[in-house]
């Protein structure tokens, strides 16, 4: 295990952009402050430290076991594009629809796990997004302990959106990580074995660059994981055994394939990470990644978005040093309940949640151009998450949480609508 300290302190240094054209939004809402906000331009993020810990010689303590890659994984569930736009909340107008799907009926249904980030990526000639899922406690569900397994991620084949198939994945840890109380939160009990331990984390956004995955951990700031290093684990045993046997078999919660965690980014001055997406900064060839603030409407604290710079190979980097924004919504008060971002030049969109119901949603999707004295929002479906911008279409993916028991029908779908149309 190694580590890479980046210190990341300078004078706050404002560079001034030109704001570009304005969309018409859908009806305002009602403020809920007259409280305004001056603009706060892109800026230097002051007093920010990355710290970056390599974890690969515990992967690769896992290489005997043979990794895998996205293209050689056995999808074994089936999406469906019919219905997706009739889900619980689903108010993006019919001349914005683009595509989209839903989960099969019992990952619609399930309890024990919500969807939270969402990015994507082609692999082999396929098209693939990933979705991260969180397990759910009684905190989220009345009666509901399935938060000791952590976070896993979904692996869906969208090449034809006629035939959707996908594949949950556990996410796991060195289990020498337990004892790293940033790295790893008791809940309820379960069976450790040895090697590695499950990802308690809210997982609330999820990156893909240069074959990494980038995982939004609230507190501690970013968890990575290799796309190439996917290993089979055994099933048929019980659903409460995680880790390598003593006979050397490799359980996973009954899951059949887990994904080992690379390293990770500790971050101070720039939390809570409630999600993450790759974007870019001052140009398209500069490559970032931005997280977002979930903060809800009445606290002291200001939510805030931050970037930070990539090499080619996806590390997080010292120069430039990191970025930071103070969006506005649209009635001149900071952008509350943050649930997903992506930016883009002098663009940043976001989702919202906790708003006043709109056209059976209180979820938004806020646009700040930077230098401008609002936001403009625009509805969006209820149950909101993280962002992905794909590159070669130019389509924003967003995705819903809510199991069908909340609301009496589906909720949950994943959507892409065309970035150009909120532009």
């Amino acid at each position: 295990m190694s580590l890479r300290i980046y210190c990341l302190a300078a004078t706050a240094a404002i560079m001034l952009h030109a704001c570009s054209k304005q969309t018409q939004p859908a009806p305002a809402d009602d403020p809920s402050s007259t409280e305004t906000r001056t603009p706060i331009e892109n800026a230097i993020a002051t007093n920010v430290t990355v710290t970056y810990t390599d974890e690969s010689s515990f992967v690769n303590s896992l290489s005997s076991y043979g990794f895998k890659n996205p293209a050689q994984l056995n999808l074994n569930r089936v999406g469906t594009s019919s219905g997706y736009t009739a889900v619980y909340g689903f108010n993006i107008p019919s001349d914005r629809q683009v595509k989209g799907f839903k989960w099969n009926s019992g990952d619609e249904q399930t309890t024990e796990w919500r969807p939270q980030g969402i990015t994507g990526f082609t692999w082999s000639g396929r098209n693939f997004l990933l979705v991260t899922w969180f397990g759910c406690g009684p905190n989220d569900i009345e009666g509901v302990a399935n938060q000791h397994k952590g976070v896993r991620v979904s692996l869906v084949d969208i090449t034809s959106m006629s035939n959707i198939t996908y594949r949950h994945i556990l996410l796991v840890q060195n289990k020498a990580n337990m004892s790293n109380s940033e790295l790893y939160r008791a809940t309820n009990s379960y069976v450790q074995l040895g090697s590695y331990a499950p990802v308690t984390i809210h997982a609330g956004g999820v990156a893909c660059y240069a074959g990494k995955i980038y995982v939004a951990d609230t507190r501690l700031g970013i968890r990575v994981f290799d796309l190439s290093k996917f290993i089979s684990a055994s099933t048929g045993d019980t659903d409460e055994r995680i880790g390598k046997e003593t006979d050397g078999s490799l359980k996973a919660f009954n899951y059949a394939y887990i994904l080992p965690q690379s390293g990770y980014y500790k971050i101070t001055n720039a939390s809570p990470f409630s999600c993450i997406e790759l974007g870019s900064g001052a140009t398209s060839s500069d490559k970032m990644l931005w997280t977002g603030q979930y903060v809800e409407a009445g606290s002291t604290t200001v939510p805030k978005v931050y970037g930070f710079h990539l090499n080619a190979s996806g590390q997080i980097v010292t120069s430039p040093q990191p970025e930071v924004i103070t969006p506005i919504d649209n009635d001149n008060t900071n952008v509350h309940g943050i649930q997903g971002v992506y930016r883009a030049g002098t663009k940043t969109f976001m989702t919202t949640t906790g708003n006043t119901s709109y056209e059976g949603s209180t979820a938004r999707l806020t646009r700040y151009n930077d230098g401008a004295a609002a936001g403009v929002r625009y509805r969006w479906p209820h149950g909101t998450e993280d962002l992905y911008l794909e590159p070669a279409t130019g389509y924003l993916w967003n995705l819903t949480e809510y199991e069908t028991s909340k609301y009496g029908e589906d909720n949950r779908c994943v959507f892409a609508v065309r970035l150009s149309d909120y532009d």
